[in-house]
């Protein structure tokens, strides 16, 4: 295999079946991101989903091509799995016929199920295939995709602490962070963010706290904002109980207050005009919600547990501590945003140092980070 240098302009395919211009959250959020950081570096980019598109819609410079796989999506990833099974000389072909015609040298599947990294493709000449580990997969998925990839890449230290307490073969993982979708807009005054609602991003998940959050919040002060983005695959038919749970809650609660999910482009204003953001997921899966809103100069209050602690220790020593104890629960979350914005230049300073700290995940640096981990 050819081995090229990683300052060259590439041709590349981000492969995830689920993707939709409209995720606001999660890893489909984050290929919009990668994606659009890719293209903003001078590659040629572009996406391939299984998911219907809309006409008209899609990310600048980054064009969306559909393959065929012959299943109705949203579904679950068990259904995805036997679908893949009966159908892979099909999905190959497609897969494999749209390379061709983009003349693609790297194909990135972002996931062993969901980005079809366990499904073998004939490339080109030269070509390389780059597996993205966003998070654990499960055991019959994962030792396909590790022997049919060149590359292998994570996000997240936590996944790859994880794999190498599962004795996975990761010597020559690469990390290549997320980066925020949008540049930063016109700082929001500190005093005006400080007076702002709290608010929540969130997919409406079992796992994801929002519904214990919103019954600790009924006695709080302050007002809060909760959007919630659609579920996972596996979270569909529960996705829809929680959200009716949630509702419940808030129309009982004057304080709190379930708001329509903001437009993919309109993520980075919405989270800007937070005075805080609380993401309440006790086993997180992404970091996205997060980042966006420290890149916006929006401080974030999370549980110190797995992917967001990353994010934020550097943080959780300054101004003000910004991490809570998983055991603790969702009042320690409101206490720490009632310590956070009792004192005004406490607040300004963890405002300056959100900002400062999404400065380590600019896109341009994320796009070199992709092409030097390239074989």
């Amino acid at each position: 295999m050819t081995t090229q240098h990683h300052t060259q302009r590439r041709s590349i395919l981000l492969v995830r079946t689920s993707w939709c211009i409209d995720a606001v959250t999660g890893t489909d959020r984050s290929i919009s991101s990668f994606a659009t950081a890719l293209a903003a570096a001078g590659h040629q980019v572009a996406i391939a989903t299984a998911t219907e598109q809309h006409d008209g819609t899609g990310l600048p410079g980054v064009p969306v091509e559909q393959f065929d796989l012959p299943l109705a999506l949203p579904c679950t990833s068990q259904v995805l799995r036997e679908a893949l099974i009966t159908t892979e000389a099909k999905v190959q072909r497609s897969l494999s016929a749209l390379i061709v015609r983009r003349r693609v040298d790297t194909v990135v599947s972002v996931g062993a199920l969901w980005g079809l990294g366990r499904v073998p493709i004939d490339l080109p000449y030269g070509a390389q295939r780059v597996l993205v580990v966003p998070a654990l997969p499960q055991e019959q998925d994962i030792p396909p995709a590790l022997a049919y990839a060149d590359t292998i890449i994570t996000p997240y230290d936590t996944v790859l602490r994880q794999a190498t307490t599962s004795v996975w073969p990761t010597r020559s993982w690469c990390l290549v962070p997320n980066a925020p979708l949008h540049e930063p807009g016109v700082p929001v005054p500190v005093a005006r963010k400080a007076e702002a609602p709290v608010r929540v991003l969130a997919p409406a998940g079992q796992d994801v706290g929002v519904l214990e959050l919103i019954a600790a919040a009924r006695a709080w002060h302050r007002h809060v904002e909760i959007a919630l983005g659609p579920p996972g695959p596996d979270d569909i038919s529960r996705g829809r109980a929680l959200r009716q749970q949630c509702q419940m809650l808030a129309d009982r609660a004057p304080n709190i207050t379930l708001e329509p999910v903001p437009g993919w482009a309109e993520i980075p204003g919405w989270l800007a005009e937070a005075a805080a953001v609380i993401t309440p997921c006790r086993r997180p899966t992404s970091n996205m919600t997060a980042l966006e809103a420290l890149s916006q100069g929006t401080p974030v209050i999370a549980y110190n547990s797995g992917i967001l602690s990353d994010l934020l220790q550097p943080l959780h020593d300054g101004p003000r501590r910004l991490l809570a104890d998983v055991m603790h629960g969702p009042n320690a979350l409101l206490f720490l945003a009632d310590k956070l914005l009792a004192d005004p230049a406490t607040y300004r300073a963890a405002c300056q140092a959100a900002q400062s700290r999404a400065q380590d995940f600019r896109p341009a640096r994320i796009a070199q980070l992709f092409c030097a981990a390239l074989s």
